[in-house]
This record gives C-alpha cells, structure tokens and sequence, in this order.
C-alpha cells in the first residue's frame, strides 16, 4: 500500500464546528422567537382579557355616573321645589300677618279658610255696622266679590261668616 500523506487520515466529521456553532445559534435564536411569540399570544390574550374586564367596568360606571346625574337632577328639582315652597310659605304668611292686620281688635276671627281664590272668614262682632266699616270696606277694596252673613247670638254680638272671591290670578298662593 502506497501512503500518499505523511499524516495518518483522520474520520471527516459530517459539520465541522464552526457549522454546529451555526446550526446552535440558529436553533437557539428559533426558540427564543417561539417562545416570544408564545409569550405574545399570553400577553395579548390577558390584554383582551383585560380590556373587557376594563370595558364592563367603564360601562357599569357610566351607568353609575347616568344614575348619580339623574339623582342629582331629582336633588335639584325637589330643591327647586322647596324654594318655591318655601317662597309660597313666605308670600303666604305676608298675607296671613296683613290678614291679621286688618282685623281690628273688636272682632275677633274663629277660623279662617285660605285658597288659591277666595278667602272664608268665620267670627264674632259686636255690630253689623263695626263689622262693615272697619272690616267689609278693606276686604272689599281687595277681593272682587265680597259678602258676609251674620247670625245674632244670645249674648247679643254677631257670628259671621264672610265670603271673599277674587277673580284675577293674583290671589293668594295655596
């Protein structure tokens, strides 16, 4: 046998390694992509998962907010309605302390009935004629239909009771 080399021949590896350092790097670069793109479709996942969570929970507080604005909207109609009240009440206890002003100490009131319109006044009086001209012409002069019954007691005063209509809108308040 003729030797041709002065070295003895050695087995030939398939990859040298230089490519298995190559073929490493690629495998190795392939499943950190794979694995990135698995930790993606993870993350992207618990996003959407979160974002409907995050969606439910916007809309539920958009409804809170809907409700609170509606209640808030009640709030300040029943306070727009106090005031009115309040300002009725007012206007009403005027009326009531210009009543009781007009009456003059010699007679005296039982009960009195207010509405919108007209005003009942039930009493006592020593006279007719006390009764017409200190309180008859004042009531007169304010309502636009004015009149008064008078019922003699046993002790010799007057019971009366006196009907006031007014027929404009600018009565007294209920």
């Amino acid at each position: 046998m003729v030797n041709y080399s002065f070295i003895k021949p050695r087995a030939k590896p398939l990859l040298s390694a230089f490519s298995k350092i190559w073929i490493s790097f690629i495998f190795f670069i392939s499943f950190l992509l794979v694995s990135f793109g698995v930790f993606l479709l993870f993350k992207i996942n618990y996003y959407n998962k979160n974002r409907k969570i995050i969606t439910n929970e916007r809309i539920a507080l958009e409804q809170k907010i809907d409700k609170k604005d509606a209640y808030i909207e009640y709030l300040l109609r029943q306070k727009s309605l106090g005031e009115e009240v309040y300002a009725r009440n007012i206007l009403l206890k005027d009326s009531m302390k210009n009543l009781f002003d007009l009456v003059p100490d010699k007679i005296t009131l039982n009960r009195v009935i207010i509405k919108k319109d007209s005003l009942i006044m039930y009493g006592r009086t020593p006279t007719k004629d006390t009764f017409n001209f200190l309180l008859s012409a004042p009531l007169k002069s304010i309502f636009s239909t004015s009149n008064t019954m008078f019922y003699l007691t046993k002790k010799g005063w007057y019971n009366f009771v006196s009907t006031n209509q007014i027929t404009t809108t600018d009565g007294f308040s209920e």
